[in-house]
C-alpha cells in the first residue's frame, strides 16, 4: 500500500476554527492513520497567525515525543532586536531537530529579497535545508520565479497552486531546477499526470493543507493519478525523503 509523507500540515490552535476542521493534535493523527500518511512535516498556527517566536517554541512542546510530525520553523528576519540572528535561528533548529523552515512574507511583513532574508537563504544553501512557501497568499507564481533565481542553491518547496497555473508554471520549471511543486491544490485537469511526462515526477511533493485543506482529496489525487507506481512512490514520500536526508545541520 502506498505511504505518505505530509509536507504541509499547521498544529496549534488557530484564531478563526472553521467546522468540522480537525483542530486538535488528535483528530490530525486520527486522519493521518485513515489516509495511509505515516508522517507529517509540521508547523505551528501561532507562528503563523499571532506570534511567530513564540508558535516556533510551541510547537517543540506539542512535538516531543511523537516522531510522527517533523518539525518546521518558520522564518522571520532580525532587525530591531525583534528576533533572534540567523546564525543563532539555525543553531536553534539543529538544538531542536527542526529539518525546513517555512517563509511567511506576506503574513509577516517582510521582503524576500537578499537585503532581508539573504543570511536565512545563505545559511540553508549551507546546510542543504529546503525551504518552504505558499502561493498566492504568500507570493504569487510569477514570484516563485524571482525567489528561485534569487536562491538558486535552495530547494524551494511552493504549495497552495491551484488549478489554473499551468501556463505559469511552465516557463519556471524549465528555468529553475530548485522549483518544486506541493501537489495538495494541484488539481488541474490531469495535471499530475501531465506534470510527470514533461518534468518529471521527482520534482512534485506530497502535501495536504491540513487542517483546512482535505487529506482525502489530496490522497486521491495521487492515488487515482495516471501515472505508474515508482513514479507514485516517489511524489508520496520519496522526494520530500530525499530532500531532509540531504540536511546538514
Amino acid at each position: 500500500m502506498l505511504r505518505f509523507i505530509d509536507a504541509r500540515c499547521m498544529l496549534g490552535e488557530r484564531c478563526i476554527i472553521r467546522e468540522g476542521d480537525p483542530n486538535t493534535k488528535e483528530a490530525i493523527l486520527e486522519l493521518m492513520d485513515r489516509c495511509h500518511i505515516e508522517k507529517a512535516i509540521v508547523y505551528h498556527a501561532m507562528a503563523r497567525e499571532s506570534e511567530l517566536p513564540a508558535g516556533n517554541m510551541a510547537l517543540i512542546g506539542e512535538t516531543a515525543g511523537d516522531d510522527r510530525f517533523i518539525r518546521q520553523w518558520c522564518a522571520l528576519p532580525s532587525y530591531f532586536g525583534e528576533y533572534m540572528s540567523a546564525e543563532d535561528f539555525f543553531d536553534a533548529m539543529k538544538q531542536h531537530h527542526v529539518t525546513s523552515m517555512r517563509l511567511l512574507p506576506k503574513t509577516c511583513g517582510y521582503s524576500l529579497r537578499p537585503h532581508s532574508i539573504g543570511k536565512l537563504m545563505d545559511l540553508a544553501a549551507q546546510c542543504h535545508m529546503p525551504v518552504f512557501i505558499d502561493l498566492g497568499t504568500e507570493l504569487t507564481t510569477d514570484e516563485s520565479y524571482d525567489l528561485c533565481k534569487m536562491y538558486p542553491e535552495v530547494d524551494l518547496v511552493f504549495g497552495n497552486s491551484g488549478y489554473r497555473e499551468n501556463r505559469r508554471l511552465g516557463p519556471i520549471l524549465e528555468q529553475c531546477p530548485n522549483f518544486y511543486l506541493g501537489t495538495g491544490n494541484y488539481v488541474a485537469h490531469c495535471g499530475i499526470k501531465l506534470f510527470c511526462e514533461y518534468y518529471g515526477a521527482e520534482r512534485l511533493i506530497f502535501d495536504t493543507g491540513l487542517p483546512t485543506g482535505s487529506a482525502t482529496a489530496a490522497v486521491s489525487l495521487i492515488g487515482y493519478a495516471e501515472i505508474s507506481d515508482e513514479e507514485k512512490a516517489l511524489i508520496a514520500h520519496g522526494n520530500i525523503e530525499r530532500l531532509l536526508g540531504e540536511v546538514r545541520l
